[in-house]
C-alpha cells in the first residue's frame, strides 16, 4: 500500500473518478470494516498533478502500544489481557492529504485534525499516557490512522 499513491488506488476502484475533469470535486461515502467515512477529492493542482483527499469519519476502535497502532489486537496481547496496550474506542477522524499521494496527513488543528478517541482504556499504566502523548505530538497515531484508514476504503471499495 505504502509503495503506491492512494489516488490512483481509489481511480482503479472507481470508474467515476476516471471521468473527474481538473476543476471538478467528488464527494462519497465508504462504510469499511474499521469505521465509515466520507471521502472527498478536491480538484487538480495542474502544476504537480495532484488532488487533494479529505477524509472525515470514525473508526470503531483502535489497540495502541508502544510499537503499534492497529484496529484489532495482536493474539499475544489478547492472550496476555492487553496488558500494556491503549484501547480506543469510537474515534473521530478528520485526515487531509494535500498531495493525495497517502504518505502523510496534514494537521493544522490540533483538536479537530487527525483521529480523537471519546473513550480511552488505559491498560499500561502510566506508560499509556506518556504513548498516547508522544503518539499525538508525533504526529503518529494521525499518520498510522490513515494508512488504517486507506486500507480499509480500499478493502470496501474491492469487493
Amino acid at each position: 500500500m505504502r509503495h503506491a499513491r492512494f489516488l490512483n488506488m481509489l481511480m482503479r476502484q472507481s470508474r467515476s473518478l476516471h471521468k473527474l475533469k481538473p476543476k471538478e470535486v467528488m464527494i462519497f461515502n465508504v462504510s469499511g470494516n474499521f469505521g465509515n467515512y466520507q471521502i472527498m477529492i478536491g480538484p487538480e493542482n495542474v502544476a504537480n498533478h495532484t488532488r487533494p483527499i479529505e477524509i472525515n469519519g470514525s473508526i470503531h476502535h483502535l489497540f495502541v502500544t508502544k510499537n503499534r497502532i492497529e484496529p484489532l489486537p495482536t493474539r499475544e496481547e489478547v492472550t496476555n489481557n492487553l496488558r500494556g496496550t491503549i484501547i480506543m474506542n469510537d474515534i473521530t477522524v478528520h485526515l487531509f492529504d494535500k498531495n493525495g499521494d497517502g504518505k502523510e496527513v496534514l494537521i493544522e488543528r490540533n483538536e479537530m485534525d487527525g483521529a480523537h478517541a471519546r473513550e480511552q482504556i488505559n491498560l499500561a499504566g502510566d506508560e499509556g499516557d506518556q504513548i498516547m502523548h508522544e503518539s499525538e505530538t508525533t504526529g503518529r497515531l494521525a499518520n498510522e490512522t490513515y494508512q488504517i484508514v486507506q486500507e480499509d476504503i480500499l478493502r470496501s471499495l474491492h469487493k
